[in-house]
């Protein structure tokens, strides 16, 4: 009599191992898609507000140096009154009419861009504590900027400068580059040919 096993239903180890190792596979890609998916959200979202940072600050800064006035006042180191505006590749300073209307007046600011951060300063004029106040720290505006440069058009010249100090005029337009964005131009809107302003205040050769 010939007796027949019967093979019982389910898995074999192999078979098993196979179907785990095509799991994990599975789940190791899905997993990195969706990584994936997530990085870029987050790339998109930080340019998003890099962008939107941008834009603010190039608005503020557009709207104080098309305002901008040829305050002048005595300066140490100088016998005669000099048009309050110094700027440099990383710092810019100035005198704008932008002034909280609740006081009205002009103000003077000062926009510094060290290891990343961008600092701002401000403080109406006329100011007995000028020199002080200048020296002061600034408050940080950001701390994550890759790159801020300024430059300066000459209306002599008309060439872009890196560095423009105090004297009888100001330049005619300000380029500002932040990181990797295209730079943009501010014309400076206001001649430099106003009256003096007196006024006994002294403003330090360097801050």
């Amino acid at each position: 009599m010939k007796i027949s096993i019967s093979r019982r239903d389910g898995f074999t180890l192999i078979e098993l191992v196979i179907a785990i190792t095509i799991f994990s596979l599975i789940a190791v890609i899905i997993g990195g898609a969706f990584r994936l998916g997530i990085q870029a959200w987050q790339k998109g979202e930080k340019e998003a507000n890099d962008a939107q940072q941008l834009r603010i600050l190039s608005s503020v800064l557009s709207q104080q140096l098309k305002s901008c006035y040829p305050y002048k006042m005595k300066i140490s180191g100088r016998d005669e009154d000099i048009v309050v505006f110094r700027g440099d590749a990383d710092s810019i300073m100035f005198v704008t009419t932008l002034a909280d209307s609740a006081f009205g007046g002009v103000k003077w600011v000062q926009y510094v861009f060290k290891d990343a951060t961008l600092s701002y300063k401000e403080g109406l004029l006329p100011d007995k504590e000028l020199e002080k106040r200048i020296k002061n720290k600034g408050e940080i505006i950001d701390s994550k900027i890759d790159e801020l440069q300024f430059s300066y058009l000459s209306p002599d010249e008309e060439q872009w400068q890196e560095t423009w100090d105090f004297g009888e005029e100001l330049p005619l337009a300000i380029k500002v580059r932040v990181s990797s964005y295209e730079p943009f131009v501010i014309n400076i809107l206001v001649s430099a040919d106003a009256e003096d302003n007196e006024n006994d205040d002294e403003l330090p050769s360097e801050t």
